[in-house]
């Protein structure tokens, strides 16, 4: 990571390509070889890529989180999280803007009535994310971090930061924008084009002092 704004206009091979909503693996790759944890957990593991960046890298005990029965069907609603660890990654749903589970979604065959992309209220959706930000920072060490990639949307013609409106658990430690390639936004025609696609995401970074 050579400064704040992140650019990776090809994924990698790691992970599914076809799974909706997944992200570079590169960018994982890049905060490993950057803070050199000694353990490792992603939470919302989605199609692997995070496990085969982790598996590449030689992290033979990173542990790797998901409803999707592909990673234990693991609902951090509910579960306790494993404690301890030096960083955890992870990449919820950015609100409803891709469906996750459910007949004719990315996985599962009937949605998960914990599955945060079928919040259909703003703010219910906030507080069951600052929930999910809580019990991660409640299970990192002291010095560790909580890397977290999160997007903006627009919907109907309201635009949401859900950066701004989510709670912040720890000292942010970097704020880094990653830019947004090959998404289906990208390729829209947008009637009068009266308002700014939406082109990046955001990295936070944070750390737990104490």
């Amino acid at each position: 990571m050579k400064n704040s704004i992140l650019s990776y206009p090809l994924r990698g091979s790691y992970g599914d390509s076809k799974y909706r909503g997944n992200c570079s693996g590169y960018i994982i790759k890049d905060l490993l070889e950057y803070y050199r944890p000694n353990t490792f957990l992603e939470c919302f593991a989605g199609s692997g890529t995070g496990f085969d960046v982790a598996k590449e890298l030689g992290y033979i005990n990173s542990i790797h989180l998901d409803l999707n029965r592909k990673f234990g069907s693991f609902n951090i609603m509910t579960n306790d999280l494993p404690k301890g660890f030096d960083l955890v990654f992870s990449h919820p749903p950015y609100w409803n803007i891709i469906k996750y589970s459910g007949t004719g979604n990315v996985w599962g065959g009937k949605v998960h009535k914990d599955d945060l992309s079928h919040i259909e209220n703003y703010s219910d959706f906030i507080d069951k994310l600052n929930y999910v930000n809580k019990k991660i920072f409640d299970s990192i060490k002291v010095g560790g971090r909580h890397a977290i990639l999160i997007g903006d949307l627009r919907k109907k013609g309201k635009y949401y930061s859900i950066i701004k409106d989510m709670e912040w658990y720890g000292q942010l430690d970097s704020h880094l924008i990653k830019i947004q390639y090959n998404t289906r936004g990208e390729k829209k025609k947008y009637y009068r084009n009266n308002f700014i696609p939406i082109a990046h995401e955001h990295l936070l970074v944070f750390k737990k002092e104490n």
